[in-house]
């Protein structure tokens, strides 16, 4: 059946930009400090990867323009086989929502509040979330990640004030790190570059899909240049020792910008960004839903399904003991998930080649 082809370019743009954003940022020059000061090089390497990884998902897309990645599972590996692949990509799903609200709710319990009001903050994130996808719209879930872009996004400005208090000889000589310091980074900072793969789910309903590559390349370029300019400010901010050391690196940054206007411009910057942390909880909650929609090959009692899924995320988050503790440890290895799914199109691609 033909779908409604409903997404302009804006649209595909801002959907892959704010889902890959969430909280990743936060950590990212942390978690690729093992290259040293050649850290803010690693988005370019992340960028140049996944743009490959791009032109392996639309040689797929095209062959399949009106059907996204759970449909082409069914299609060449069968029902039976494509609806399990189509369940571990649910699976997948709730693992990145668990991952992102848990990382964000640990930063914001860290360094904004004195008391722990862990439940009551997941109970708004998921009803947040709820209400944007509740109706099961792609557009408004698209509308949501423009607006929210445009009044969280400009808050990394005021990391131009530091340039001038650190030292920006940090940045040179280039590439002063071996292939495996590379290598051993390149797993740790991978998940702030999570979600470019959600186009398998939302191609069929581009309106031109002969420019979807150019506008996904766009976005992802985008993505990269925010990475690279926040690591840059955090490498010249920062001493090599410090950014091994502290986890929140731009988060602390933000605590040593003074205005007289604010006190607390760190708390404002977390609160600000809350809006695309809900961005990306929300687009893995429509892909949820839509893999429960092709497995149950029934399209009704939407709102039911996007409950189920962020009602396993819930239960989830408040596991006791080491039940908890091993669904955070499955959840931090959400990496290696994509790394399968991201490759899955090219094992697609060789069964398509051999049936026809």
């Amino acid at each position: 059946m033909q779908k409604l082809k409903k997404l302009h370019s804006v649209h595909v743009i801002f959907l892959i930009i704010n889902t890959i954003t969430g909280v990743g940022m936060f950590t990212f020059p942390h978690d690729v400090s093992q290259v040293g000061y050649g850290a803010w090089v690693m988005p370019l390497v992340y960028g140049v990867v996944i743009q490959l990884l791009l032109l392996l998902f639309f040689r797929l897309l095209k062959y399949y323009p009106d059907h996204n990645l759970f449909e082409i599972n069914t299609l060449l590996l069968g029902k039976l086989a494509g609806n399990f692949i189509n369940f571990m990509i649910f699976i997948y799903a709730i693992l990145v929502i668990f991952h992102v609200i848990k990382s964000y709710v640990h930063i914001v319990t860290l360094l904004a509040f004195q008391f722990n009001p862990t439940f009551w903050i997941i109970t708004a994130l998921l009803f947040v979330t709820f209400s944007i996808i509740s109706k099961g719209n792609i557009i408004s879930l698209a509308q949501y990640h423009i607006l929210s872009f445009f009044l969280s996004i400009w808050f990394i400005l005021f990391l131009i004030t530091g340039f001038n208090k650190g030292d920006i000889t940090h940045l040179l000589p280039l590439l002063n790190f071996t292939a495996s310091d590379l290598m051993d980074a390149f797993p740790k900072g991978y998940f702030s570059f999570i979600g470019f793969e959600v186009i398998l789910f939302f191609y069929p309903l581009i309106n031109n899909q002969e420019r979807a590559f150019k506008h996904t390349s766009i976005a992802l370029w985008v993505v990269v240049f925010l990475h690279c300019f926040v690591t840059i400010a955090a490498v010249i901010h920062y001493t090599d020792w410090e950014l091994q050391h502290i986890q929140y690196p731009i988060v602390n940054f933000m605590q040593e910008v003074q205005f007289s206007f604010a006190v607390r411009i760190d708390n404002v910057f977390i609160n600000l960004w809350l809006l695309l942390v809900v961005g990306t909880a929300a687009t893995y909650t429509w892909i949820a839903k839509n893999a429960l929609d092709h497995i149950s090959r029934n399209e009704k009692n939407e709102n039911t399904k996007v409950l189920s899924a962020l009602g396993v995320v819930f239960v989830l988050l408040f596991l006791p003991g080491s039940s908890g503790e091993a669904i955070g440890k499955i959840a931090d290895g959400v990496i290696y998930f994509n790394f399968v799914l991201v490759v899955f199109p090219l094992l697609l691609l060789v069964i398509r080649r051999v049936k026809s």
